[in-house]
């Protein structure tokens, strides 16, 4: 038996490369068709709730800014200043990135649900 292994050829015989049928990317998997008549969203306010909260890292000076803008546009707080600020970038947002971040999103919460 030893021999027949010390015999054996150990070079491998590949066949052909395997491709796949369909290549995937992300401008194929999010498609959307328009409408031919675009109608205008309104966004609605956002109804104060008592959630959870949390804390995000950034610089003093991003903090002085934030606090700078909440106190001279009169605002409650920093979370309805950055609540504000992510809303109408999100309005500027194209269906599919809005679709994406929806989605980004509701993972995000499933996780912190665990």
């Amino acid at each position: 038996m030893a021999k027949e292994l010390i015999k054996k050829n150990s070079s491998l015989q590949r066949g052909a490369d395997i491709k796949p049928k369909e290549i995937f990317d992300r401008n194929s998997i999010y498609t959307v068709t328009e409408d031919a008549t675009p109608e205008a969203k309104v966004i609605p306010k956002r109804i104060k709730t008592s959630e959870k909260t949390t804390t995000i890292r950034c610089s003093a000076m991003t903090s002085n800014r934030l606090n700078a803008i909440v106190t001279s546009f009169g605002m409650d707080s920093v979370n309805e200043l950055l609540e504000t600020l992510l809303d109408n970038y999100e309005a500027s947002l194209t269906t599919d990135e809005r679709r994406e971040l929806k989605t980004l999103i509701e993972v995000y919460n499933r996780k912190n649900k665990k």
